[in-house]
């Protein structure tokens, strides 16, 4: 997460709505929080279970980072959630100032309303969103990370060292980068704040993509094969795999991020989340024939 410079709201909030209410009007029947199909992205790895499908609203977003059976929160464990005067409610969706940031988790690093995508098991998720601007200082950001990755460090496995950690980060989309979409897998590993990581090389597409409209952001994910794919508008675009994708995925349990952050904060944007959807499969079956079981996190909510 990168920290902004707060500025005023209102006059830019309703100056961005105004611009995209043309591009809102059109895609008003393309919601995928409206679409009860099955994404081409999730049949592809057999993840044919819909685990939840929302068209976000403000009144779903706590804004203490710790509230009980809220389906989003204003911030993540890194640092203090952001207040109320980041967000906006439009009509298709909650509208986020550069700096504001809407996760799935607790700040504290416990499940929300939510369910948590299962490393075990395959899995298809996918959001859409819109920004105000396409300039170059924009870091709109839709990524997974693995609930396991927190203050308590639950990504130390034995039989490595003491604070040791190994996790998986699944980056959806990052703008900012290059003309087109930003796509990484990241295996990470080490003692803070000597981590090294391994990253899947040519992320950016060099296609050209208006992120003023409502694009669908989606990534599919095999714990059989340890490969990723990711999905734009309905089409795949990039795959990555082992040592990308690496082993300790299939241990741990991952939920959504979306943030409106920025390279250098020069551009004042405001970015949109309009819907949100995940299907799941059935978990990876072990050498002895049974299921393997999702981790769970220790302690108390």
């Amino acid at each position: 997460m990168r920290t902004s410079i707060r500025t005023p709201l209102t006059p830019l909030l309703l100056a961005a709505l105004c611009l995209a209410a043309p591009a809102v009007a059109q895609a008003s029947d393309h919601l995928i929080c409206k679409d009860a199909a099955t994404p081409e992205g999730a049949t592809q790895v057999g993840a044919l279970q819909a685990l939840f499908r929302d068209c976000p609203r403000i009144e779903d977003v706590d804004f203490t980072g710790r509230a009980d059976g809220r389906k989003y929160y204003s911030g993540v464990y890194t640092g203090p959630p952001k207040d109320r005067s980041f967000y906006e409610q439009a009509d298709d969706g909650v509208v986020m100032q550069r700096g504001g940031v809407l996760s799935t988790v607790k700040t504290s690093s416990f499940p929300g309303q939510f369910p948590l995508l299962s490393g075990a098991r395959p899995f298809y998720i996918e959001a859409q969103v819109s920004t105000s601007s396409n300039h170059r200082d924009n870091f709109p950001a839709i990524w997974l990370m693995p609930i396991e990755h927190n203050a308590r460090m639950e990504d130390v496995y034995a039989p490595d060292p003491k604070s040791f950690e190994r996790w998986f980060e699944l980056d959806i989309d990052e703008g900012g980068f290059g003309p087109g979409g930003h796509h990484t897998a990241i295996s990470w590993s080490g003692i803070w704040p000597h981590y090294k990581k391994i990253q899947n090389p040519n992320p950016t597409s060099k296609l050209p993509l208006d992120r003023t409209q409502p694009n669908v952001f989606g990534v599919s994910y095999s714990p059989e094969t340890l490969t990723v794919r990711w999905w734009l508008n309905g089409k795949p675009v990039l795959e990555a795999a082992h040592p990308h994708v690496p082993e300790i995925a299939r241990r741990q349990n991952f939920y959504l991020i979306v943030s409106a952050q920025s390279h250098k904060n020069i551009s004042h944007y405001q970015m949109k989340l309009l819907g949100v959807r995940a299907f799941v499969g059935d978990a990876m079956p072990t050498s002895g024939g049974a299921t393997t079981p999702a981790p769970r996190t220790k302690g108390p909510p």
